[in-house]
C-alpha cells in the first residue's frame, strides 16, 4: 500500500469512527420510538422468531442492554456498532470491484451519511442487521469471480443467512445472485458448479430455526408478511 493510499485509509477509518461516536451521543440522548420500545419486549423474550420478523433485531437488542443496562443508549448500542462491519466490508468490496482505494473510501464514506445508514443503524430495527449482512453478501460475491474459489460461497451463504434472520425480505437475495450468474457469461460455470448450491444450503440451515418457529406457531410470521395474520391468530 502507498503513503497515499495508508493516509486514505486511515481518514476514512477516523471518518467513519467519528459518525459512529455522533451516533451513539445521539442515541443516548433521543427517546425511544414505539418501534424500538416493541423490540426491545422482544430481546426480554428471546426466541427463534416472532410475529412481525426474524429474530436478529432482538438479539441485538438484547447483547447492548447487557452491555449498557436497559437505556436508550443500551438498545441502540449494538446496532451502531455494526456500522463498523458494514464500512469495512463495503471498503472491501468497492475495492475489489472498481480496483482503487479512492472510489472504496468514497463508497464507505457515501454509505455512511446516507439516511439508511445513518438512521437506520441508530434507530435500531430489523433493517440495521440486514443492511451489515447485505454488505457482507457483497463483499463475499465480489471475492468470488476476484479469487475464483468457490468455498467462497460458503461465505455468501452465511452472509444471506444472517440477513435471513434479520428479515424476511432478504429471500430476495436467492433469486437475484441466480439472475446475476446467468447475466455475466463469465460466471456461468458456477451454475453447473456445486458451490453455490452449498452455500445456499448453509443460508437454510442458518435460516432453519426460523422455519421450525413458524412451523410451530401456524406459520403466523410468514402469514402475517403477506397481509393475512390477524393479532388473535397468534398463540
Amino acid at each position: 500500500m502507498s503513503p497515499s493510499d495508508a493516509r486514505l485509509a486511515r481518514d476514512t477509518t477516523l471518518a467513519v469512527l467519528a459518525l459512529v461516536a455522533l451516533r451513539l451521543v445521539a442515541a443516548a440522548w433521543t427517546p425511544l420510538t414505539f418501534d424500538e420500545a416493541y423490540y426491545w419486549m422482544w430481546s426480554k423474550h428471546l426466541a427463534s422468531g416472532y410475529y412481525d420478523h426474524p429474530p436478529m433485531v432482538a438479539l441485538v437488542i438484547r447483547l447492548g442492554t447487557v452491555i449498557a443496562g436497559d437505556t436508550e443508549l443500551g438498545v441502540r448500542l449494538v446496532s451502531i456498532l455494526l456500522a463498523l462491519p458494514m464500512s469495512w466490508a463495503v471498503y472491501r468490496a468497492a475495492a475489489i470491484l472498481f480496483g482503487g482505494m479512492r472510489l472504496a473510501a468514497t463508497a464507505t464514506i457515501l454509505l455512511n451519511v446516507t439516511l439508511m445508514a445513518a438512521v437506520g443503524t441508530m434507530i435500531v430495527t430489523p433493517d440495521a442487521p440486514v443492511l451489515v449482512a447485505a454488505c457482507f453478501v457483497l463483499f463475499a460475491l465480489a471475492k468470488v469471480p476476484e479469487t475464483g474459489r468457490g468455498a467462497w460461497w460458503l461465505a455468501v451463504g452465511a452472509a444471506v443467512g444472517a440477513a435471513l434472520l434479520s428479515k424476511y425480505t432478504a429471500l430476495f437475495f436467492g433469486p437475484a445472485i441466480a439472475i446475476w450468474l446467468v447475466s455475466v457469461p463469465k460466471l456461468r460455470g458456477w451454475l453447473l458448479s456445486p458451490w453455490p448450491y452449498f452455500g445456499g444450503l448453509v443460508a437454510l440451515a442458518i435460516f432453519a430455526p426460523v422455519i421450525f418457529w413458524n412451523a410451530d406457531h401456524q406459520w403466523v410470521s410468514f402469514i402475517k408478511q403477506i397481509g393475512r395474520a390477524r393479532i388473535e391468530d397468534f398463540h
